[in-house]
């Protein structure tokens, strides 16, 4: 429990729906998640003139996250981080959600919200959850390492509070304790699978999570498609190979899915059972593992 935390989540609109207010105990800072439409009541809320960092959300046309990450100080007229999220109404490239972030002390200025702003952009590019917009690498400025080290913990902080608010994009599909690299195979799932379509064997790795079922990058992915494979899963391997997210057959990054037939199907390209399909490293199937798993809480 040494790690647990408590959010306020203040609902201003008495709705899940409408703009929510979040703030953290012994946390200086404040965070708004606050729908497009709804942009227009914060106007005069004082806290959101204030220098902060800002996230828009929304969805590019193929249906991936997308986010864009941007820093406002204070303007000549007294405008700040909302002033500058208004602005990006205009933008051709629609967003559904801004979340912003300052403090509740005014406690920012241009260098604190440049480093921020560098920061925030590499986490997500680095964690790659979200299709960054960013077209630049923003600058990180020159803080002293007494700043370094605050700002940091107001990091730590808001990738939390992003997460409450719902939105993942600093949390790794793969837990970063866990290296692949090391081979700890009895936390892996395996697919071990010759195909009559390419007569090839096809060989991936799966991770369990708390979200779902994570292809490790560098599984082998067959590349033929088969009838039978529902629609979503076809579109989504063309996708994969049209963006060089699967090369020669091998995939180039982490993939995370809610069901592991869903897994097993994208790496196979036809339809199967991936509770049989998923093994652990001495052959149990992944349906025999949760048996016994049920088995063992009673």
């Amino acid at each position: 429990m040494k790690n647990s935390k408590n959010f306020n989540l203040f609902l201003m609109d008495g709705e899940v729906t409408g703009r929510i207010k979040c703030t953290l105990s012994n946390w200086t800072g404040l965070a708004y998640k606050v729908p497009r439409p709804y942009l227009e009541k914060c106007k005069d809320r004082q806290d959101l003139k204030q220098s902060g960092v800002y996230f828009l959300f929304g969805k590019n046309e193929d249906g991936d996250d997308e986010v864009y990450i941007g820093q406002a100080g204070i303007r000549k007229n007294g405008e700040g981080v909302l002033f500058r999220v208004a602005e990006h109404l205009k933008d051709e490239i629609y967003f559904s959600d801004a979340v912003m972030l300052t403090t509740q002390n005014n406690s920012f200025g241009p260098t604190e919200i440049s480093y921020l702003e560098n920061k925030f952009t590499n986490m997500a590019i680095d964690v790659d959850r979200y299709k960054v917009r960013n077209g630049n690498d923003p600058n990180p400025g020159n803080v002293t390492e007494e700043k370094e080290s605050e700002l940091e913990d107001f990091i730590e902080y808001s990738k939390m509070v992003l997460g409450v608010l719902g939105y993942k994009i600093f949390v790794p599909m793969v837990n970063r304790e866990f290296k692949i690299e090391e081979k700890i195979d009895d936390e892996l799932l395996y697919l071990n699978t010759k195909t009559k379509k390419s007569g090839k064997v096809i060989k991936a790795k799966c991770k369990r999570t708390s979200e779902g079922f994570v292809v490790l990058k560098d599984s082998m992915i067959e590349i033929i498609d088969s009838k039978s494979l529902p629609k979503s899963i076809k579109e989504l391997r063309d996708k994969c190979k049209v963006n060089s997210e699967i090369i020669d057959g091998k995939l180039t990054r982490n993939f995370l899915f809610n069901s592991p037939s869903y897994a097993a199907m994208f790496v196979l390209g036809m339809s199967r059972n991936g509770k049989t399909e998923w093994k652990t490293k001495n052959g149990t199937t992944l349906k025999e593992l949760e048996e016994k798993e049920l088995r063992d809480t009673k």
